[in-house]
This record gives C-alpha cells, structure tokens and sequence, in this order.
C-alpha cells in the first residue's frame, strides 16, 4: 500500500504544481471591450472656414501647410472666424534643439478641442470642406462667442494632448479623437503645418513648441481651465507625433548639452505606430533624425507610464525598434504588436484605439480594472491580433 500512497501523494504534488503554474496565465486569459463610441455627447470650438471665391489652391496646402515667401500657406489665410478659433501663436527660441531657420520666428498654431458636452446641446455640427481623409463634421461647434458646454459644469476631466503624423492635419485624427472626448475626455488637436518647416529638425522643433503651447493653453485658458484636471494630462502621439510626445515626456539626446523638454504636467504617453529615430537621405547630405540615440538611451529618462502600438508588416517605423525603444523607458512601458498592420493599421486602427482607451482609464482615471487587462495574454474581444510583446516586470 506504501508505494501507491507515495504515489497518490506524489500525483496530487504534481497536479497542485501544474494548477499554480496555470493560474496566472489564466488569470490573464481577459479580453479588453471594443472601442465604441462612450456615453457622452461631444463638443467642439470653432473650425469654420472661408474660402477666397477665386481661390483654385488644393486644401491640403492650407491644411498641411506651405512653405514660401513672403508668408508660408497654413490654416490662419482661411479661417472664417480668427478670434473664435483657436488660433495661438509660439515663438520657435534660437536656443531650441533643432530650432534652425525658424530660430526667433514667430509662427501661428491652430487647435481645436472636444469635449463631453451636454446631451440636449442643440448647437449644429460644421462640416468641414474637405473629405479626403474620412470624418470631416466637427460636432455641436462653438459659434463666435459662444462658450463651451459642458456635460457636467462641475466635473474636471483628464486631458489628452494629440500629435499626429508628420504632414498630416488635424482631420486625419477627427474620428480618433472624438471617440476619446466620447469617454469623457477633452482632447486638444494641433495642426502642425509641417510642410511650413524647410526641413525635419525644424518641424521638430515647431512641434514640441506647439505641443507645449497646446498644454498651456487648455489648463490655463478662461473658458476651459476650470473643467480640466491639471494633475491628469495625457500625451498621445502618432508617427513623427510618437517622437514629439516623447520628448515632451523628457526623452534627451545622449551626449548632447541641448536641455531636456520635460513636462512635468504629463502624467502618462500613448504612442500609435510611434518614430524613434532614423538617418534621412546619403551621406555628406544625410539628417541624423536620432533624437534618443542610436540605442534609444535618451529614453531612461522617460519615467512616466507609456504604451505603444505596433505594426507587424508596419516598414516605416517597424515593430523592434517600438519594442526596442520601449525596452529602453525608465518608468513602466508596454508595446502591443497587431498581427498583419502596416504604418496606417487600416482594419487594426480600431484595435489600436481599444488598448488606448484601457489605457487611459488605467493611468489618468486610476481605474483598477483597466490597469489589470494591461497584461501580456490578454486580447481585444472578437479579435486574435492582439501580442502584448513589451510590458513591466510583474510586481
């Protein structure tokens, strides 16, 4: 009877070991909801415009920008309403990393806000005049002085700050964005007008003074200050804009005495399909575009929580340099790669925005649950394209 009680005993050993070897990993078997539009309504500011009736010049030059004399094409030469419109305008400093022939200029930035509005808002939408790249209708927009409303007058909502791709516009990022503001965020957009900038280090160094004035802008302004929480201020980039909220979140250039653009205001980093560094063009005419090093060290010393998309096929900013580059923040970073998405995603785009929307409630809300189905394992419902590939040590 011994041996078969060793035996027994031996067994149960055996399945008590596998069952603690199992339960993580079926603990983190969790599927992540859909993105789907969120409960609030949303509004917008003012984006009208007014074409010159003469003018044959494509919207894309005004919506991207233009470079020429006397004065560059860019989105202030159609605006209907300049005083509505959230038109600013940033001082690109010569001392500025990469500041080039901007140093001293004086350039204008337009933004747009979405905001949880109030469901009975009766305000109508604008539908802008271009149709090119999908969603065009800014909802419920504020008319010349008119002021925001608000879902709830009261609450304080987390801000997310958005940079999109080099030479896109804001309306590239209008259905994204009002999908955020639809979960109870206020989202401010920046047209970039890259194509104002005579080269990349120049654009660069626009954007991040934009993006500074963008977040100076929603947390001190009048009519939206007092409906935002300081202390929750989020960075989302995409492309070139992965690199513009990198920096901003204190990525440096290793070896260089150019000073770190750490905003300390931002509290955490989503980046889609985000650019990390590369050299442009042959050698002696070649760009270094390495802003974090050619091993990404500059990025130690990111510390706050950041997430990253990744295209598997994507060859313009390829997946191992995001996991790479990731492996290199010195605070908490996750990469998910999506199986068969190149640069634009396409199909995958709405599996992207479902782990943004997780991980926004994780890190601006504190919600424990979101925080929890960020973990290696877990999937967008009704999808298998999901790889987290990059993720913190467990606790």
């Amino acid at each position: 009877m011994l041996p078969i009680r060793s035996a027994i005993r031996s067994a149960r050993r055996t399945l008590a070991f596998i069952a603690a070897l199992a339960a993580p990993l079926l603990a983190l078997a969790a599927e992540l909801p859909p993105a789907a539009q969120g409960p609030y309504t949303v509004g917008s500011t003012n984006m009208q415009v007014s074409l010159p009736a003469a003018d044959a010049r494509p919207m894309i030059e005004y919506l991207n920008g233009k470079l020429q004399a006397p004065k560059a094409i860019y989105m202030d030469d159609i605006l209907a309403h300049k005083d509505a419109a959230l038109l600013k305008t940033v001082t690109v400093p010569a001392s500025h990393p990469g500041a080039g022939q901007l140093a001293g200029q004086s350039v204008p930035v337009l933004l747009y806000v979405l905001y949880p509005t109030a469901k009975d808002n009766a305000r109508p939408g604008y539908t802008f005049p271009y149709t090119e790249t999908g969603d065009n209708v800014f909802p419920h927009m504020q008319r010349p002085g008119e002021a925001p409303i608000f879902a709830d007058a009261a609450a304080k909502y987390p801000v997310i700050i958005y940079s999109g791709g080099y030479n896109t516009h804001g309306l590239w990022h209008l259905a994204h964005l009002k999908t955020l503001a639809s979960h109870g965020y206020v989202v401010v957009d920046i047209f970039h007008g890259d194509a104002r900038a005579p080269g990349y280090l120049e654009s660069m160094a626009l954007r991040q003074v934009a993006f500074k004035a963008a977040t100076d802008f929603i947390l001190t302004d009048p009519a939206f200050a007092g409906h935002v929480d300081a202390e929750r201020v989020g960075a989302s980039g995409a492309s070139a804009g992965g690199q513009t909220i990198l920096s901003m979140m204190g990525g440096v250039r290793p070896g260089s005495m150019q000073p770190s653009l750490l905003d300390a205001r931002i509290k955490a980093g989503f980046g889609t399909v985000p650019f990390t560094g590369t050299s442009f063009g042959v050698w002696p005419m070649q760009v270094d575009a390495w802003f974090f090093g050619k091993d990404y060290a500059g990025l130690q010393s990111v510390k706050v929580p950041y997430f990253a998309i990744a295209g598997e096929k994507d060859t313009s900013c390829p997946s191992p340099t995001v996991q790479a580059s990731a492996r290199r923040m010195g605070g908490p970073a996750w990469v998910v790669e999506l199986a068969g998405a190149s640069h634009n995603l396409g199909d995958a785009e709405s599996e992207a925005r479902a782990w943004e929307l997780v991980f926004w409630d994780a890190h601006l809300r504190g919600n424990a649950a979101a925080r929890a189905l960020l973990a290696p394992g877990n999937t967008v419902s009704g999808s298998t394209r999901s790889r987290m590939l990059v993720s913190p040590p467990a606790p």
